[in-house]
């Protein structure tokens, strides 16, 4: 069941990815052509009768401002980026121009460029991130770099359909304050906020995938509990001694009467020694800390069985 719905979201977010890329696309080659259905996107239409060098009717993109004639919508072959929504630079006149195109002439050209500019940001890091997507089903690695990019697609492309829905709205109510017919173009701004609810989507998943492959990486690679514990708690945590640990749980051997050199465990031990006090613990006089042969008792021994063949 787990890995079915694993499965499932994985493919939603190829999905939701695809999709978003296709639409930042959309809107990007907005007004490049006269074929359907890029012909029908537009930010602004607005009655441009009467302005010297303008058409009757004049739809707005992304490439230029073109004339709508009889259902079809015609554009001048010099086509440019970042074209702005400004009739006073549009049409090189301030003649029967809406007034507020002209007080507002820097707010409708900078938000109009800026918005196209993040546009194409906002394609580069979402198209990247939906390249490196695929290949995480692989690895991954791969989902950090993923959150990262999303991250800032998310953030550019909010900002520019903020700013090109701004400009839209105030140009059609500045062509409505003239007395003059105008409208927002309905399919390209659906497009445009499409794209927002798709990145609120990708958001959600590559969070979800990467705060899970951090948990799993941290909590279930390690089998035992207190060493995934211990391994985390910073640079300056006092790392046991291994010596004491296995002093003080090893038995300590003690001498008997009936054979001075024969050690048993003595069980009174423990209760005198607790971990908080390990570094005081003194071993008994019994315990050498010689090593190799021990030639006295080697001696002592071998006289004790001399006089036992006796």
């Amino acid at each position: 069941m787990r890995r079915s719905l694993s499965i499932t979201l994985r493919l939603l977010g190829l999905l939701f990815f695809a999709g978003n890329t296709l639409l930042l696309i959309l809107i990007i080659i907005s007004g490049t052509t006269r074929h359907y259905p890029v012909d029908r996107f537009y930010w602004v239409q607005g009655d441009t009768s009467g302005i010297p060098n303008a058409p009757n009717l004049t739809r707005w993109t992304y490439w230029g401002a073109c004339e709508r004639l009889d259902g079809v919508t015609h554009c001048s072959g010099n086509l440019a980026p970042a074209y702005p929504i400004s009739p006073v630079d549009n049409f090189n006149t301030k003649v029967n121009v809406p007034s507020k195109f002209i007080s507002n002439r820097d707010a409708f050209y900078y938000l109009t460029r800026f918005s196209f500019c993040f546009f194409w940001i906002a394609l580069a890091f979402i198209g990247i991130t939906f390249i490196l997507y695929i290949f995480s089903w692989c690895s991954s690695i791969m989902l950090k770099i993923i959150f990262i990019l999303m991250i800032f697609g998310f953030i550019f492309n909010i900002t520019s359909v903020v700013l090109q829905t701004a400009a839209s709205v105030m140009a059609r109510n500045a062509f409505h304050d003239a007395d003059r017919s105008a409208s927002v173009g309905a399919s390209l701004m659906g497009i445009a906020w499409a794209s927002v609810t798709l990145c609120f989507l990708e958001l959600g998943l590559t969070t979800y995938w990467f705060t899970t492959n951090e948990y799993n990486a941290t909590f279930s690679s390690t089998p035992h509990l207190e060493h995934r514990h211990n391994k985390h708690r910073g640079f300056f945590h006092r790392k046991k001694d291994p010596m004491v640990d296995r002093t003080l749980n090893s038995p300590i051997p003690t001498s008997t009467a009936a054979d001075p050199y024969a050690f048993t465990p003595n069980p009174n031990i423990n209760a005198t020694i607790t971990n908080n006090n390990a570094s005081s613990f003194v071993p008994p006089p019994q315990e050498t800390t010689h090593k190799g042969i021990n030639f006295f008792k080697i001696r002592r021994t071998q006289h004790l069985n001399d006089d036992d063949s006796l």
